[in-house]
């Protein structure tokens, strides 16, 4: 599943952003990414894809990384990441930011000129004015990004257009994450988006249809051409890309990308194997036979800390089943089922030991926020557990099932992302550590886009265990936390509670205040009162245990040795950050 991941520099900058009339992030003579390699021409690199291919190629609609991870080679943004997460030129060549003395923000972009759009046409400021007033900040186009966009009274910015190649963007007051966000949205085409936005059919824009139909359109170093269901995607080199190399030649180097389509890890570790793929993000449970035969094989295989991502048990809070939505509901019941996870034999089992136990919302390798002290943990013990579930009103008939004090059975139905071996083991360890506790789990894992839409659009579930992206920073999971968030999947957003009784809708007072952190730390220009504040984040979510954390694989990689300028990283992936660079030997 998606989560946005558009980032700049550490916050400890935006000290002295404030304290300064103005603040240059970066001028002229600041390189891209990409501008002091070399490399060679020619190649095709092919990533494997787990699950069943894209649903859509439109980054508004996009929910599931099938998608982005397609999406996102094509369209074009105005600052990029490094393996680091710190923020280069792109699109934008100069950044100003500034505070008025009436408290607005302008954030000033002078743009390249000379871009060109994959199908010719000219880039310019219309293009990322439209992108931002008329898309993102649309109100009739709900979409994740607006919730990222959002100052601390929910107030979306506005994009100016100043001349051809240079744009401003208006908050109504300071916002510590402004140029990460806003200089950082995916910018569409407004000679192609226009009309259907226009229509209020802009959701319907760019399917997986127009893959090859050849309709997509982007800035990016590569355009879909090819769409094979269930086969792959395949991506060519945009004729039209803006970088250029150290010695002037224009990126990227390879010919294309080609996304194959398989359906489980198991598969994609034979795929890498047989030399079907050129990289594979290795699971901890085949990482030593992997590394034992990367020298023989002609891989490069390695081993780095925590990634970003986090992976949970979350339960429906608006369970159609009013019986089971009690139990959701109840702290203890969640803080047994807390206690329940063994996660020292889930990494052993099924990560060979390479992994570690999470027991929050940040991930360890956030380290500019992670805070171990603030979090309440739950080591694996089975007395608590059923303490726990007294506590919580429940009981055990005679012949030891959990019954909850109206007499009735405890039983859900547990699913995740059938092919994904890992988090099918987690399910598979928990639901024998719940049977032991009396309660009966009927493990059903499914296709991963339809976990997905049940998960954020239908309700249709009682439990799943899934995972989030993640980034350094924490406010990009608004979207999640929030209580309108439009990934704020385990409970109704307040839209709805005009039109439910209050048995079904509820938000208890930690929730709301989690809702208060996520809107209120972004007006704070003080590092150490965001860094406090979201200690209280992590403090509420490990007590409350809206989701329950289970673990986390260290970042292993393994890729071919044809590969050259590869520079894996937890943030971006063995590929992710700079295939503009990549080259490949025939």
């Amino acid at each position: 599943m998606k989560k946005f991941l558009v980032v700049v520099f550490a916050v400890l900058i935006f000290v002295s952003v404030f304290a300064a009339e103005k603040y240059v992030y970066f001028d002229e003579n600041t390189p891209y990414l990409g501008a002091n390699a070399t490399g060679k021409y020619g190649g095709t690199l092919i990533i494997p894809s787990l699950g069943s291919g894209p649903k859509t190629m439109n980054a508004v609609v996009a929910q599931e990384t099938s998608s982005t991870d397609v999406i996102n080679r094509f369209m074009g943004t105005l600052i990029q990441l490094d393996n680091y997460a710190r923020m280069h030129p792109a699109l934008a060549k100069k950044c100003e930011l500034e505070v008025t003395d009436d408290e607005k923000m302008i954030i000033t972009l002078w743009l390249r000129e000379g871009v060109r759009w994959s199908d010719g046409t000219p880039f310019t400021a219309d293009d990322f004015v439209f992108s931002m007033n008329e898309i993102y900040c649309n109100p009739d186009i709900p979409n994740d990004m607006a919730d990222l966009l959002e100052d601390s009274q929910g107030r979306l910015p506005v994009a100016e257009k100043v001349d051809d190649y240079t744009v401003r963007i208006v908050y109504q007051e300071p916002y510590r994450l402004a140029v990460r966000y806003a200089a950082g949205i995916r910018i569409f085409p407004k000679h192609i988006a226009e009309p259907w936005v226009k229509e209020g059919k802009f959701k319907e824009m760019w399917t997986v249809e127009s893959i090859n139909k050849r309709e997509l359109v982007g800035l990016g170093p590569y355009i879909p051409v090819e769409y094979v269901p269930d086969q792959y995607v395949r991506l060519e080199r945009n004729p039209y890309y803006f970088k250029k190399d150290a010695n002037g030649q224009q990126l990227p180097y390879l010919d294309g990308l080609v996304f194959k389509i398989i359906p489980d890890l198991n598969a994609i570790r034979l795929a890498f194997e047989n030399g079907e793929v050129d990289v594979y993000g290795v699971t901890a449970q085949f990482y030593p036979d992997i590394k034992n035969k990367a020298k023989e094989k002609g891989w490069i295989v390695g081993t780095g800390g925590p990634t970003f991502g986090t992976t949970f048990l979350t339960l429906n809070f608006n369970c159609p089943d009013p019986v089971k939505r009690k139990w959701f509901r109840n702290e203890f019941f969640r803080k047994a089922i807390a206690y329940s996870m063994d996660k020292d034999a889930m990494i052993d089992t099924l990560m060979a030991g390479l992994g570690t136990a999470q027991w929050g919302p940040i991930s360890a390798a956030a380290a500019a926020y992670y805070n171990d002290d603030a979090l309440r943990k739950y080591p694996y013990d089975l007395d608590y557990a059923r303490m726990m579930l007294q506590m919580g009103g429940f009981s055990w008939d005679k012949d030891g099932n959990l019954i909850d004090e109206d007499g009735n059975k405890v039983e859900f139905i547990l699913m995740t992302n059938a092919g994904n071996t890992t988090r099918e083991g987690v399910c598979n360890i928990l639901r024998d550590e719940l049977s032991k506790l009396g309660i009966k789990v009927t493990f059903s894992p499914i296709d991963f886009n339809t976990l997905v839409q049940k998960l954020v659009s239908t309700g249709d579930w009682e439990a799943i265990v899934i995972g989030l992206t993640g980034s350094d920073e924490p406010q990009g999971g608004a979207n999640v936390w929030k209580l309108d968030g439009a990934l704020h999947f385990w409970n109704y957003s307040p839209e709805v509670k005009d039109f439910v009784s209050p048995d079904i809708y509820e938000v208890p007072e930690w929730e709301a205040e989690i809702d208060r952190i996520f809107t209120e730390n972004v007006r704070i220009l003080d590092q150490q009162k965001v860094y406090e504040m979201f200690s209280r984040y992590q403090e509420l979510v490990s007590e409350h245990l809206p989701l329950i954390y289970t673990i986390q694989q260290l970042y292993l990689y393994a890729y071919t040795d044809k590969l050259h300028n590869a520079e894996p990283t937890a943030f971006g992936g063995i590929w992710a950050w700079n295939e503009e660079w990549i080259w490949k030997e025939q």
